[in-house]
């Protein structure tokens, strides 16, 4: 069993082992039909050896909160295999969805999924969506190619565009965000940042200020050994590589570039695309100075010569 307080109830509809996959993502479904966790549980373990439809997720949260975990998380339970047309891109059709997710039942009495999820099962289901993407490292936030946290519908939008049905995301994201900002903070005071509550600035090891968007930027997610290397600059042009951008405001970080202009707000600059744009304009401008000086010889050289013949 992974998730502490959980009630073990395991049943054989998996893959053992993931075939050497591991866990990107989180899958949000709801049962459309019953109410109570045990239930559902010991119906997913009456379908053991069923020729045509076994069943299983690996948690399912009752409406009084009671959590089942029925497959451990190192498994590929059976919730997520069918690919629909519409799917979300990252889902590949070579790749079975259930190798690569973490799948959690929330019990709805209605057939169609419209229950709203009661204050208990939300509690439950935040912080156990949080304890799996601690356990796995998978990224807190909506689901994209890299990872995240998604409904059933994102994988069959034909079959289960009802599945989770309403389900509180808003909340949930910023559940996760304050939680990851709040344990991001301690991490940046225990590395020596210093943090101004009332003007909201950071004041990095080295001495370097980060304020305004760029201090909000860093409360969220931060590596606390990405110090600034100046303080923020007004720039007329952002970047050499993407003159599109125009103006804003820039401040440079040892691992990290941080950006803002009116239009996009603040952002992450692409800064080895900028590196090499750089390098680039470095290279052309010492030709330019080495060509400079082969042509001032060949120039100093010609006149020593005409004088020299002027001589005789």
């Amino acid at each position: 069993m992974d998730e502490p307080g959980a009630i073990w109830m395991p049943n054989n509809n998996m893959w053992a082992g993931r075939n050497g996959h591991t866990a990107k993502y989180v899958i949000i479904h709801g049962t459309a039909g019953g109410t109570s966790a045990v239930a559902i549980a010991n119906y997913f373990k009456s379908t053991e050896g069923s020729p045509t439809d076994p069943k299983s997720t690996h948690y399912i949260i009752g409406t009084d909160g009671t959590i089942c975990q029925v497959i451990a998380e190192c498994n590929a339970a059976w919730g997520n295999g069918i690919l629909s047309a519409g799917h979300d891109p990252w889902w590949s059709a070579d790749l079975n969805p259930n190798l690569i997710t973490i799948s959690i039942e929330h019990c709805k009495a209605s057939q169609d999924n419209s229950d709203e999820l009661t204050e208990a099962q939300k509690a439950a289901s935040f912080q156990l969506i949080k304890h799996i993407c601690e356990r796995h490292n998978i990224p807190k936030r909506k689901a994209d190619a890299q990872g995240g946290i998604a409904g059933h519908c994102s994988i069959d939008p034909v079959s289960r565009s009802h599945c989770p049905g309403p389900y509180p995301w808003d909340d949930l994201f910023a559940y996760l965000t304050e939680e990851e900002s709040v344990n991001n903070i301690e991490q940046l005071k225990a590395a020596g940042w210093k943090y101004d509550e009332q003007q909201k600035i950071w004041t990095a090891p080295n001495g370097f200020l980060v304020q305004h968007g760029f201090a909000e930027e860093i409360s969220t997610a931060w590596n606390p050994q990405d110090y600034p290397l100046e303080n923020e600059q007004q720039c007329d042009q952002l970047e050499v590589s993407n003159p599109a951008l125009g103006g804003g405001s820039r401040q440079r970080f040892r691992l990290t570039t941080l950006e803002w202009t009116l239009a996009r707000g603040v952002f992450r600059g692409w800064t080895g695309q900028e590196l090499m744009a750089l390098e680039h304009r470095l290279q052309v401008a010492e030709s330019k100075s080495t060509l400079s000086d082969a042509l001032h010889q060949a120039l100093t050289k010609a006149q020593s010569a005409i004088d020299e013949a002027l001589k005789s």
